[in-house]
């Protein structure tokens, strides 16, 4: 069955221009998203999102047309092995493309990592028992396996391996995606501060959000209560790159500088992570080269829009950041940031 058409032919709105930096409204609260949560982009360039309260995954394409790909907007669990457009959910956080064609899905509330094989539009579960918390299944099938809230999902650049911040266990678990097991990459289950330059198996997390890992095997995770960026090295060593523990708002040097409940991440065409840093309403910049944090969008910050309760980032394939301003209702895009 096909995607059902909303009937909306859209015209991104341009928000603000300063200099070369471009902000645009890509979606707004006229379209009736709900609570957007995470984007994802398949080849084709297609924008996938996933919406928190509204229970959708909706398609927008290039010409800008939106369409319900997922999801009948009511939050519960139901659709395996039935086509797409029979799918329930129940609160999404975040979407992962995998070049195969599928859809990966993060059914936080369901307890559930889902997929949708967008080549026969058909939806199956990859991880997780539907409605049972808890932790089990290391090297196990993921599929047999308990998680407890799973809250964001990315691919490792090889498309080999599926990331999953197991907030409530505190760990990050990751899916072999071609035998099907899954295994704890990061964390001891333990709720702490860890300690830098220790393994990171032997060390607790601060309720790990959300994790990205680059083409050198370094895992960046965000912590929300930790209020910090970390990174797990390929040696398994993990280090604090910015945040005090503490919460704030405070750019500048990255182990001085502050967030509140960070939410999400993403590694740009630079190398730079951009992170929705959720209660502050702002979205922010960790400069590797620099070791700095700054503001890109919020607050202060230029081109000047307010933010409420950012949940995900992702980079186009044009490069562009998108920013699913969450309790607004809308997503942005940020270009030449």
């Amino acid at each position: 069955m096909k995607p059902i058409v909303l009937g909306l032919s859209l015209f991104a709105i341009c928000l603000f221009t300063y200099g070369e930096v471009r902000l645009v409204e890509k979606l707004g609260p006229a379209t009736g998203i709900n609570s957007p949560f995470g984007v994802a982009f398949d080849n084709k360039g297609n924008a996938y999102i996933a919406e928190f309260e509204g229970g959708r995954i909706l398609k927008l394409d290039k010409e800008g047309k939106l369409q319900t790909f997922s999801g009948n907007g009511k939050k519960g669990y139901a659709g395996d092995g039935l086509s797409a457009d029979k799918g329930v959910f129940n609160s999404m956080h975040n979407l992962a493309w995998a070049s195969g064609n599928f859809l990966y899905i993060s059914d936080t509330n369901n307890e559930l990592v889902r997929k949708i094989n967008c080549n026969n539009y058909r939806l199956s579960t990859l991880a997780g028992t539907p409605n049972k918390k808890g932790f089990s299944g290391d090297k196990g099938l993921a599929e047999e396996a308990k998680l407890n809230m799973p809250i964001s999902i990315s691919l490792t650049p090889d498309e080999k391996t599926l990331l999953i911040a197991d907030i409530r266990n505190r760990r990050i678990r990751a899916i072999n995606l071609k035998s099907g097991t899954i295994h704890t990459i990061a964390g001891n289950g333990k709720k702490g501060k860890p300690i830098d330059g220790k393994l990171t198996l032997e060390q607790p997390l601060m309720d790990p959000r959300a994790a990205v890992m680059d083409h050198e095997g370094n895992l960046f995770v965000v912590e929300r209560n930790g209020h910090a960026l970390r990174v797990i090295h390929p040696d398994g060593k993990i280090y604090t790159l910015a945040g005090t523990g503490k919460k704030g708002q405070r750019d500048g040097a990255a182990l001085q500088a502050t967030f509140n409940g960070p939410k999400h991440l993403c590694l740009d065409r630079k190398g730079r992570i951009v992170i929705a840093d959720d209660n502050n309403h702002l979205i922010r910049l960790y400069d590797p080269k620099t070791k700095s944090v700054s503001t890109i969008l919020g607050g202060k910050a230029k081109p000047q829009t307010t933010l409420n309760r950012p949940h995900g980032v992702s980079i186009a394939p044009d490069g562009s950041l998108w920013v699913c301003d969450s309790w607004n209702n809308r997503v942005l895009t940020l270009s030449n940031y």
